[in-house]
C-alpha cells in the first residue's frame, strides 16, 4: 500500500509542478480567426458522435490520420496534424511546443514500415490497417499529453485490488489473471476504449516499443508477425472473463477516483493528513470530491442524453421521410400521419425519460465510499474482493423451462404492443419501425442509466416494480442489444461530415490561414 500510494502522490505532485511552471519554449501558433470556424465545426460534428468526452481528442487524431496518412511525408503530416488539433481547440493556441512536430514525425516514421507491409485491399489488410491506426492515434495522444496522472491512478488501483483479490473462479487462467485485472482497471478507472486498450496491451507485450526508432530491429519483428501480434492483443481485450472483471472493478472505481482527485488537488496536504491519520480532514476532502464527481456526472449525463436524443430524432425523421411517408402515400394510398408522428417523437421522448430520471443516493453512497477509503488507507479493517463464477441457469432441464418462459413473455409483450398499435391504425411497416426503435432505445436507455454504476458503491435493490419491469421489458432490451451488436456501425451523419465535408473544409481553413499570414507579412513591410 505504501509503495503504490507514494507513487500516486509523487506523480500528482510532479504534474502539478509542471503545470505551475508552464511552457518555456517556442510554441505552435495558429490564426484565432480560422480556429473559431474549425472549433464550431468540431463541436457540431461531436454532437453526433456518442462517445466518452475524454476520447474525442483521440478520435480526432484518428480521423486526421485516416484522411492524411499516405498522402503526405511524415514531417508535413505531423505539422498538419498538430495545427488541425489546435484549430479545433483540442489544445489551446500557443501551448504546444514546436519540438512536438519533430517528435510526432519520429513516431509516424516508426509506423511507416508497418503500414507499407499491409495489403489494404484485402479484408485482413483493412483490419490490420484499422488496428494500426488505433494504436498510432493512441501513441500520438500519449506523446502530446503524457497520462502521468492516469497511469499513476491506474497503477495504484491495480496494486490495491490485486492484493485483495481472492480467486474462486477458473473462468480466467492463472497466467491471464494479472493482465485481465490490468485491462479491467483501465476500462473502469480510465474509461479506455478498444483503441486505447490495444495500445496499452501492445505496449505491455513490447515494453521497448515507445522508445523504438525507425531502424530498430523490433519493427522488423513486428512486421513479420503482425497478424499474430494483433490476434494476441485482441484476444486478451475480448477475453471471455473480461466483462466479469470489469464489473468487479467498477464497483470500487469511485473510491479510487476520489482518492485520485484529492491527491491531484493537493498531494502534500493529503500525504500529511494520511500520515497523521486525520480522519476529519480526509472525510471532508472525500465528501467534497464525491460531490464534485456527482455534479460532473449529472452534467455529462445531461449532455449525453441531449446528444443521443437529437441524433435519434434526426435519424428517425430521415427514415420517416425516406421510407415511412412514401410507403403511406404511394403503397397504401393513405395520409394517416399519426404513426409517423408517434414513430418520430416517441423514441427520443422515451430515451430522454430513461436518461433524465437517473438518481444517485448521494449521502448513503458517500458513507460507503468513506468506509472503503478508511480500509485502503489502513485506518480500518481491510476487505477482500472475491472473484466467483455464478451458476449458469440457462443450462440443463431447468434452463430449458426458463428459456421457454422467457421467449413466451417476449412474444406476449410484442403481441400486446402490436395490438395497441393496430388500434391506432399503424401499418405493418410502422409497427416494425416502432418495435425496432423501442428495443434499441430500451437498450441504449438502460446503458445510460447504468453509467451511474461508475459512481455508486451501494448494491441496488430492484424491488417489486423492478422485478415486474425485468419480466416484461428485459427480453425487449436484450433484443435491442442483439440488434445494436449486429447492425452496421455506420452513422450516416458522421459519414457525411467525415468523408464529404471535412477534407474540403479543412483545406479551405488552411488556405485562409495562409492568406491571413500573407497579409500580415505585407502589413509588416509597410
Amino acid at each position: 500500500m505504501e509503495s503504490s500510494f507514494q507513487n500516486l502522490l509523487r506523480a500528482m505532485a510532479r504534474v502539478k509542478q509542471e503545470q505551475e511552471e508552464g511552457i518555456q519554449e517556442d510554441t505552435i501558433s495558429v490564426s484565432d480567426t480560422v480556429s473559431v470556424a474549425a472549433s464550431v465545426y468540431e463541436l457540431l460534428r461531436n454532437t453526433l458522435e456518442y462517445d466518452e468526452e475524454h476520447l474525442l481528442r483521440r478520435n480526432a487524431i484518428r480521423r486526421i490520420l485516416r484522411r492524411r496518412i499516405g498522402e503526405e511525408e511524415e514531417g508535413q503530416l505531423a505539422s498538419n496534424l498538430l495545427r488541425e488539433l489546435i484549430w479545433a481547440r483540442y489544445f489551446r493556441n500557443k501551448t504546444v511546443p514546436e519540438r512536438m512536430i519533430g517528435e510526432v514525425t519520429i513516431v509516424l516514421k516508426k509506423y511507416h514500415s508497418l503500414f507499407r507491409s499491409l495489403e489494404v485491399k484485402t479484408k485482413e489488410g483493412q483490419k490490420q490497417y484499422d488496428w494500426l491506426i488505433d494504436v498510432l492515434s493512441s501513441e500520438i495522444e500519449y506523446l502530446l499529453v503524457p497520462p502521468q496522472v492516469d497511469e499513476a491512478l491506474a497503477n495504484y488501483t491495480y496494486q490495491e485490488i490485486r492484493k485483495r483479490l481472492v480467486w474462486q473462479s477458473k473462468l480466467i487462467s492463472e497466467e491471464d489473471q494479472d493482465l485481465q485485472l490490468y485491462i479491467a482497471v483501465h476500462r473502469a478507472i480510465l474509461k479506455s476504449n478498444m483503441a486505447t486498450l490495444r495500445y496499452r496491451v501492445f505496449s505491455l507485450f513490447y515494453p521497448k516499443w515507445r522508445q523504438a526508432t525507425v531502424d530498430d530491429p523490433l519493427i522488423t519483428e513486428i512486421v513479420d508477425n503482425l497478424s499474430v501480434v494483433i490476434d494476441a492483443v485482441d484476444r486478451q481485450i475480448t477475453h471471455s472473463g473480461g466483462d466479469k472483471m470489469f464489473r468487479l472493478v467498477r464497483k470500487y472505481a469511485i473510491v479510487f477516483k476520489v482518492i485520485g482527485d484529492i491527491a491531484a488537488d493537493d498531494p502534500d496536504a493529503f500525504h500529511e493528513a494520511v500520515m497523521s491519520q486525520d480522519k476529519k480532514v480526509i472525510e471532508k476532502a472525500i465528501s467534497r470530491a464525491a460531490e464534485v464527481r456527482y455534479a460532473s456526472f449529472r452534467s455529462r449525463l445531461f449532455r449525453g442524453v441531449m446528444r443521443a436524443t437529437l441524433f435519434l430524432f434526426f435519424t428517425k425523421m430521415l427514415l420517416a421521410l425516406i421510407v415511412e411517408a412514401p410507403y403511406e402515400i404511394f403503397v397504401l394510398h393513405t395520409t394517416n400521419f399519426l404513426p409517423l408522428t408517434v414513430n418520430i417523437l416517441f423514441p427520443p421522448f422515451l430515451l430522454s425519460l430513461l436518461g433524465f430520471s437517473v438518481r444517485i443516493p448521494a449521502k448513503k453512497n458517500t458513507v460507503s465510499i468513506l468506509e472503503k477509503v478508511w480500509s485502503l488507507l489502513g485506518f480500518d479493517e481491510d476487505f477482500k474482493i472475491t472473484v466467483k463464477m455464478r451458476r449458469s441457469w440457462a443450462k440443463g432441464p431447468l434452463g430449458v423451462i426458463f428459456n421457454i418462459l422467457y421467449i413466451t413473455v417476449f412474444l406476449f409483450s410484442i403481441l400486446v404492443i402490436t395490438s395497441i398499435l393496430r388500434i391506432f391504425d399503424f401499418n405493418i411497416l410502422s409497427i416494425l419501425f416502432f418495435l425496432l426503435f423501442l428495443s434499441l432505445v430500451a437498450f441504449f436507455g438502460l446503458k445510460l442509466r447504468h453509467t451511474k454504476r461508475d459512481l455508486v458503491v451501494l448494491e441496488s435493490a430492484g424491488g417489486f416494480f423492478g422485478f415486474i419491469s425485468d419480466i416484461l421489458f428485459l427480453p425487449i432490451v436484450r433484443t435491442g442489444r442483439w440488434i445494436a451488436m449486429r447492425a452496421p456501425r455506420i452513422n450516416i451523419f458522421l459519414f457525411f461530415f467525415d468523408f464529404i465535408i471535412e477534407a474540403p473544409f479543412k483545406a479551405a481553413i488552411s488556405i485562409i490561414e495562409s492568406w491571413l499570414a500573407f497579409l500580415r507579412e505585407k502589413k509588416e513591410e509597410i
